[in-house]
C-alpha cells in the first residue's frame, strides 16, 4: 500500500521589526554618505593647500620622495650599497670602508671636527661626516665619538681605532705606520699587541 505524500510546510521569512535597519544601511552606504564624501573633500583640499604652501613639505615630496623613487628606477639593478654610493659619494665609501675593516664592537675615533671635511688631494669628506649621529648611522654597531671628546666621554679611553681623515689621526695610534694614506681606519694599539695578564 502507498503511503500518502505529507506537503511539507514552507515557513516564510522572520517579519523583521520596526527599528531594524534595512541590508541597504549598513557600514559602508554610511561610510559613502554625503556628509563623509564633503569631509574627505575638505580634507583632501586641506592636505594639498599645506603641501603646497609650505617649504618643508614642497620639498619632502618633489626632492625626497620623488627624486629617491626617480633614482631606484633608475638604477634599479644596482645593489642597495651602489646606489648609497651614488648618492652620497665619498662619504658613504669611507664610512663603509671603516664598517668593513672594524669589528662590530668597535669604538672609533675620528679626528677633530674641523679637520674632517678638509681636502687631501682630490678627496673630500662632505660635512655630513661632522654628525657624530650620522656616522652612527653607518657604522652602527660600532660606536663613533670625535677627538674634542676627550674631556665629556667616558669611551674615550676604550678607543679600539682610529679614524684618519685628510692625514689626521695618525697621532692617536699607539705606534708608527710606514705608508700613511689620506683616509684609512687603523686598530689604535698595534695588531700584534698583546695585553700582559
Amino acid at each position: 500500500m502507498v503511503k500518502p505524500v505529507r506537503k511539507r510546510k514552507i515557513q516564510s521569512p522572520p517579519a523583521r521589526p520596526e527599528n531594524e535597519p534595512t541590508p541597504k544601511d549598513n557600514w559602508w552606504s554610511k561610510f559613502l554618505g554625503i556628509r563623509s564624501m564633503a569631509v574627505a573633500i575638505a580634507g583632501c583640499f586641506l592636505l594639498y593647500t599645506v603641501i603646497s604652501m609650505d617649504e618643508g613639505y614642497r620639498w619632502v615630496w618633489n626632492s625626497l620622495l620623488k627624486g629617491n623613487w626617480a633614482f631606484i628606477q633608475e638604477h634599479r639593478k644596482a645593489s642597495l650599497e651602489e646606489r648609497n654610493q651614488m648618492k652620497m659619494g665619498f662619504n658613504y665609501a669611507y664610512l663603509n670602508h671603516i664598517k668593513k675593516n672594524t669589528p662590530e664592537d668597535a669604538i672609533i675615533l675620528f679626528p677633530l671636527q674641523k679637520h674632517v671635511t678638509e681636502q687631501s688631494g682630490d678627496m673630500k669628506l662632505g660635512d655630513d661626516i661632522t654628525s657624530k649621529s650620522w656616522v652612527t648611522h653607518f657604522v652602527y654597531p660600532r660606536r663613533a665619538l670625535y677627538k674634542d671628546e676627550e674631556a665629556t666621554n667616558p669611551l674615550y679611553s676604550q678607543v679600539t681605532h682610529v679614524a684618519v681623515i685628510a692625514g689626521h689621526g695618525y697621532e692617536d695610534l699607539d705606534y708608527e705606520v710606514p705608508a700613511k694614506p689620506a683616509f684609512a681606519v687603523f686598530p689604535k694599539k698595534h695588531p700584534n699587541y698583546q695585553e700582559n695578564r
